[in-house]
């Protein structure tokens, strides 16, 4: 599109919603708390440091240090209920306000935090000691990492690569956590991290459930992009778990006694691979960078996912150690 389309368009919705619409030209855009920044060639920069900077101010503790990453080793650890220290009523509602505000943070511009809000958003209910100091670890994180941006570039528009990953029985009720991520180049331009629903007996029925879990997105990003004009053919997606796979792929093929009770998963993806809509590949697990939305990494394993999910450095810098780098 052209300047004068752009206008002609402008003036259009101008007319239909008058002084209720405002319009805002130029490669720098400010949206529901988020800069959209187009200035870099081929890239698509996304912050929200005012954001951040507001859940820290609203937290009723003061955030003075950074952490390294959003989490501990205890991320999914929950004390029995006779030994946990259940916070008071106020308190509790500045921690559900707090995964309130980072839970709009993390599915926009901080997909980096995504595991540990997730697991907070199931403590909302009845908070204790130990999901405070959680949120707070999360707080720290961002504090020493404010301005660090979600950068998106696409490389290709005829397929969408899905990674989708799964740990097994690692939460207090023995569930799986599943983390599903999507790119078109460089950085994650969907990308999502959930608590699994029904308990599963090994590692390859969690990665079964995860991709069942994810699905309903791999599709829609097919034929959203697909709506939109471009030629994609399919969606892409790349497990580390080749039990998985085979019985995704094979269906009732690779099916036997043991794996009855999860036919309908597995079936509704081989039947999509039947259509064509999907493509599974193995990926070693290294090469997983959605590992990250599964479990609770430290050091190393996550600033390399890191890297990979938000198209950043491999070692972000400290803010609070010295003049914020772009």
């Amino acid at each position: 599109a052209n300047d004068v389309e752009i206008t002609m368009l402008l003036l259009y919705l101008k007319n239909i919603y008058g002084d209720k619409i405002s319009m805002n030209r130029g490669k720098v855009h400010e949206y529901l708390g988020m800069t959209l920044d187009f200035s870099e060639p081929g890239v698509f920069n996304v912050t929200m440091i005012p954001y951040i900077g507001t859940i820290i101010s609203d937290f009723p503790e003061a955030i003075t240090k950074s952490a390294p990453s959003p989490y501990t080793d205890n991320l999914f650890k929950v004390r029995d209920e006779a030994d946990a220290k259940f916070l008071p009523e106020e308190q509790a509602v500045a921690f559900h306000r707090t995964v309130a505000q980072l839970l709009f943070l993390c599915y926009r511009a901080r997909k980096d935090i995504q595991t540990a809000v997730s697991f907070l958003t199931t403590r909302v209910r009845r908070p204790d000691e130990d999901d405070w100091g959680k949120v707070k670890r999360v707080l720290r994180y961002l504090y020493g990492t404010r301005s660090l941006p979600l950068r998106l570039t696409v490389d290709d528009l005829t397929v969408a690569k899905w990674n989708i990953d799964a740990s097994h029985a690692v939460h207090w009720d023995c569930k799986g956590q599943t983390g599903a991520g999507m790119t078109l180049g460089k950085g994650a331009v969907s990308s999502f991290s959930w608590k699994q629903k029904i308990n599963t007996k090994s590692s390859t029925e969690s990665e079964i459930v995860g991709v069942d879990d994810a699905m309903p997105s791999v599709l829609w990003s097919l034929y959203f992009i697909q709506a939109q004009g471009y030629d994609m053919t399919h969606a892409l997606i790349q497990q580390d778990n080749k039990s998985a796979i085979l019985m995704e792929v094979n269906g009732k093929m690779s099916s036997s006694k043991r794996t009855k009770h999860i036919r309908i998963k597995y079936f509704f993806v081989t039947d999509r691979v039947a259509q064509g809509d999907i493509v599974i590949e193995h990926k070693p697990t290294g090469e997983m960078w959605i590992d990250m939305n599964t479990k609770p990494k430290q050091g190393t394993p996550f600033r390399t996912d890191r890297s990979l999910m938000m198209n950043c450095p491999l070692n972000v810098p400290d803010e609070t150690l010295g003049p914020i780098c772009n």
